[in-house]
C-alpha cells in the first residue's frame, strides 16, 4: 500500500514528499491533485521528493508520462522553482530520469534525480553556475 506525507516549510519555500510502499497511479494522481489544492501549496516552491522506500516496480513508462502531465499543469511556469527526487538506487535512478529527461528543456521548474539526500538539499541552495557541474550522486574518492 503507497503512502505519501507531505510537509510544507514555507520559512524555506520548500514542500517534503516522502513515499512509501508500492507505488499505485490512480492513487498517486488523487494524491497529487489534493496536494494542489491545499492551500499552502505554492507553485514557485521548491520540491523535495523521498523515493528512497518507494516500490516503482509497477510504473510503466506511460504511467511516467501521465504523471509528468498531471505535475506539469500545476508547477510554476517561471522555470525558479526545483524538484529534487532522491532514489535509494539505480533500478529507480533510471526511472527516475525517465521521468525528468521527459519533460526536458521546456519544464516548467527544475528537475535533478539524486541518490544522497544531502546533495539534493545543498542543490535547493546553489547557484546556477554551481548547479550545471553538480554531481547527482556521492563521487568516488
Amino acid at each position: 500500500m503507497m503512502h505519501i506525507e507531505t510537509k510544507f516549510d514555507l520559512e524555506k519555500s520548500v514542500r517534503i514528499h516522502r513515499i512509501t510502499g508500492e507505488v499505485n497511479l490512480p492513487e498517486f494522481h488523487e494524491i497529487l491533485r489534493q496536494l494542489y489544492a491545499s492551500p499552502n501549496f505554492n507553485p514557485d516552491m521548491n520540491a523535495l521528493w523521498d523515493i528512497r522506500e518507494a516500490d516503482f516496480s509497477k510504473v510503466t513508462p506511460d504511467d511516467v508520462r501521465s504523471l509528468m502531465q498531471v505535475v506539469a499543469t500545476h508547477w510554476g511556469k517561471d522555470g525558479k522553482c526545483r524538484a529534487a527526487i532522491v532514489v535509494a538506487g539505480m533500478a529507480e535512478y533510471g526511472i527516475s530520469r525517465m521521468y525528468e529527461s521527459q519533460f526536458g528543456p521546456a519544464a516548467p521548474c527544475k528537475i535533478k534525480v539524486f541518490l544522497d539526500m544531502e546533495l539534493a538539499w545543498k542543490w535547493f541552495g546553489a547557484s546556477e553556475e554551481i548547479v550545471k557541474g553538480m554531481a547527482s550522486r556521492p563521487l568516488a574518492k
